[in-house]
């Protein structure tokens, strides 16, 4: 092997569909460039070896863009190799496309510009999860998308049969009402799915009154292989932190951030509900939100649901970070 093949700096992984093209970025500012199928995990392995026979350590940092789920099978077959694997948000990538002079966009220089952010930036988010991992989050991105189906369908359903009543005539539309059944039935048989596959800590977490086996689970899967040192870091990575809006002597309306997954912040809030109604403690810090500070009962309910995840930092996170 060559000085240069040892002198390699960083990877950058542009994924697609079908394959992906790989680059090694080397100490002089030279790249190694490939491409290899991305149809199975045969084809990932022999990825894995090119690696490998480039002298890739298992320290050097593979930098992979999130691109829906085209990434889960590059990035769990070298993560199962012990490489280092950051899969990196796509606006971090659009971000050094536009500072380039040429602004060119090909899945080779895409790969090349990320062997670039791989030596650049020095606190890239590593890849962590696992395939059960993947699979409850899967599952769970799918009853969020049965859900908005299903609440676009009522309400186009209600739409009709208000219309077809106000000018006296019947619609067939028993079919629809069929579907959402359906649609119901679908949701129940994957929340069965995640929580029949609940972890310890979900199920744990579930004897809290007011909180669900479904629910412990979502919020479970969402914090896997993750380290939080403080808990606003939890109630950060949730999107339930505050966001201060100010200019002088102007202070405008305080908001949560909503960054991350809105699907989980849902649940959150769902949760909030369920523990004020449900849970004596949680119930008597929502009462103080609510009626004696004159929270609005949407920044109350959310309130709650920052206290519990607080809660679960101290009594859950912490004891299970620090094994």
């Amino acid at each position: 092997m060559n000085a240069k093949q040892n002198a390699h700096m960083s990877v950058g992984i542009d994924v697609a569909k079908e394959k992906v093209d790989v680059a090694i970025r080397f100490t002089n500012g030279e790249y190694e460039h490939s491409l290899f199928d991305n149809t199975s995990e045969e084809e990932i392995q022999k990825l894995s070896k090119w690696l490998s026979e480039h002298g890739i350590s298992k320290d050097t940092p593979i930098v992979i863009e999130s691109t829906g789920s085209y990434h889960w099978l590059c990035c769990i077959a070298l993560a199962e190799q012990k490489f280092k694997v950051h899969l990196i948000n796509p606006l971090m990538t659009k971000k050094y496309e536009r500072a380039s002079i040429r602004g060119s966009k090909t899945d080779k220089i895409d790969a090349k510009r990320l062997a670039d952010i791989g030596t650049i930036e020095t606190n890239l988010p590593l890849f962590f999860d696992s395939r059960e991992s993947l699979s409850q989050k899967r599952y769970l991105s799918l009853i969020r998308k049965l859900e908005k189906t299903k609440q676009q369908l009522k309400r186009a359903f209600d739409d009709a049969v208000y219309a077809s009543e106000s000018i006296g005539v019947e619609l067939q539309v028993d079919c629809i009402s069929i579907a959402l059944k359906q649609l119901e039935e679908s949701m129940n048989v994957l929340k069965k799915i995640i929580t029949d596959d609940a972890s310890d800590m979900a199920k744990e977490l579930a004897t809290i009154p007011g909180v669900s086996l479904f629910q412990a689970t979502a919020i479970c899967t969402a914090v896997s292989g993750r380290t939080f040192e403080t808990k606003d870091q939890l109630v950060a990575f949730f999107g339930l932190d505050i966001r201060a809006r100010q200019s002088g002597q102007w202070t405008g309306r305080e908001k949560i951030s909503k960054r991350g997954n809105a699907y989980y912040r849902q649940i959150l809030f769902q949760l909030g509900w369920s523990l004020q109604r449900n849970n004596d403690t949680f119930h008597e810090y929502y009462e103080r939100m609510y009626k004696e500070q004159g929270k609005h009962y949407y920044t109350a309910i959310l309130a709650t649901a920052r206290k519990f995840l607080r809660y679960f930092h101290a009594y859950y996170l912490v004891p299970c970070q620090a094994d």
